[in-house]
């Protein structure tokens, strides 16, 4: 009877053993495949982190490159007024284009420029209110209708070299943005 038992349950076990083996290959099979499969989705999260990092850079340079277009306008218009309140001579005034004023300049700056370029344009801005208050408080020359500022003028002189400063640290920022 033993040898009995033994053959009866030897067919039992090796069928078992091949079940069993069946659902072992399958579990291993579906481990690695979500093992593979997780791996590419964490690529493939990598890529898009990348991607949206990048996009924001480039946004990022877009948003500066404008900003400086803006900041260089506004520089070059307050030298061309300058060189008007300067000449004598002049015979008519300065048409100022549409500008963004300057405090809506000065948020965007705070917000996205370099911080040298903040600096710059603060001392610009504070030379600029001298001038104007010179303009209209300080020492005027007349010259029949004209009236105009001295070359020499402290606050003629500083808003001269602000503007230059200006312009000088705006071209360094966009070198460094490009």
């Amino acid at each position: 009877m033993a040898a009995t038992e033994v053959a009866l349950w030897l067919p039992l076990a090796s069928g078992a053993l091949g079940i069993l083996g069946a659902l072992a290959g399958t579990g291993i099979t579906q481990r690695a495949t979500r093992k593979r499969e997780d791996r590419r989705w964490e690529r493939e999260r990598e890529l898009d982190r990348i991607r949206q990092e990048q996009d924001r850079l480039a946004r990022q340079r877009e948003r500066r490159a404008a900003l400086y277009v803006d900041l260089a306008e506004y520089t070059q218009s307050e030298r061309s007024m300058l060189e008007a309140v300067t000449d004598e001579y002049a015979s008519r005034p300065v048409k100022v284009p549409d500008l963004q004023h300057p405090d809506r300049l000065s948020a965007r700056v705070r917000l996205y420029a370099a911080p040298q370029v903040d600096a710059s344009w603060a001392v610009l801005v504070r030379s600029i209110d001298r001038v104007h208050w010179e303009w209209t408080e300080g020492d005027v020359h007349h010259n029949g209708s004209q009236a105009w500022l001295d070359v020499d003028n402290p606050a003629v002189v500083e808003l001269d070299k602000a503007i230059n400063e200006m312009q000088s640290v705006l071209r360094a920022a966009i070198e460094e943005d490009a």
